[in-house]
Parts: C-alpha cells; structure tokens; sequence
C-alpha cells in the first residue's frame, strides 16, 4: 500500500477524527449497544486536541487514522516514568495495509524527539493482538487496573 501522509491534527479535523474513531469502534466484535454506549466516550473534542499530540493519517485525501499522545511523564514504566499513548484508530477499509503502524511510528519517533522515555499503552480487548504483533511489552497488572497494557520503551 502506498504511505498515507502524517501530519498533526488542526480542529477543523475533529469531525473527520471523530467518523474515523465511530467507525472503527462500530467494527468492534461486541454487541452494538456497548458499542453505541462506548463511541462518545471515546472520541475527541477540541480541549483533547489542546492537552494531547494527536495526528491523523490521510489516505486518497481523507482522514483514514487517528493517534493521540501525552509526552508528559505522569505514567509509571518499568524504566521510570513516561507518556501515554491514547489512542489509534484506522477506517475499516484500509485496516491492515500499515496505516496503524506507520501512525504508532511516528508517535514513537515524535516522542523519542521530546526525550520521552517510554510511552503506556492501555488497549481495548479488540486491540491488543495489534499491539503483541507489533512487539509492545505486556505489562503485569493488578486486579483492579485496566486488564491488557503495555508499553514502549524510548530511552
């Protein structure tokens, strides 16, 4: 497949975000009304794309992919503390032709540059094979924390 282009999200994207992460969640194997419940929730507004690093992934000049970060090291990591990888999202359509990826990998080099020293990743269920594929380390977790995280190590 040929690279979509990365760049940052303005806000004039959020509606476009948004379909994006609608869609994708829609996609998801569990049943729609969680589904319905959980796209709010999920999506961005303009005060996200104020507090995180969020990029979008066009592909044949639409918004295809969505990412969203936090350098800030707030997040416990095994090697100290760093950011928060929030968010990836693809259209179904173009899942698996390396949209994800290249998006997870300019979040990654974006945060290298900001000298992060790792950054957490909490997956949905639905996610978390993407994240193994792709050699994310599993974190052990408590019983009372979100059940599948992982992380990548910057520094």
């Amino acid at each position: 497949m040929e690279d979509a282009s990365i760049r940052s999200a303005h806000s004039c994207d959020l509606q476009k975000i948004n379909q994006v992460i609608q869609s994708a969640v829609m996609n998801w194997p569990m049943p729609d009304r969680v589904k319905r419940l959980a796209v709010p929730v999920l999506q961005y507004h303009q005060n996200d794309l104020d507090f995180y690093e969020v990029l979008v992934a066009n592909y044949k000049d639409e918004v295809a992919g969505v990412a969203a970060w936090d350098s800030m090291p707030s997040q416990s990591l095994p090697n100290g503390k760093g950011g928060v990888f929030h968010g990836l999202y693809v259209l179904p359509l173009v899942q698996r032709q390396g949209i994800g990826k290249q998006l997870m990998d300019t979040v990654f080099d974006d945060a290298r540059t900001l000298r992060s020293i790792g950054l957490l990743i909490k997956s949905q269920r639905v996610s978390r094979h993407f994240f193994e594929r792709h050699q994310m380390q599993s974190l052990d977790v408590n019983e009372d924390e979100y059940p599948w995280q992982y992380w990548k190590q910057l520094a």
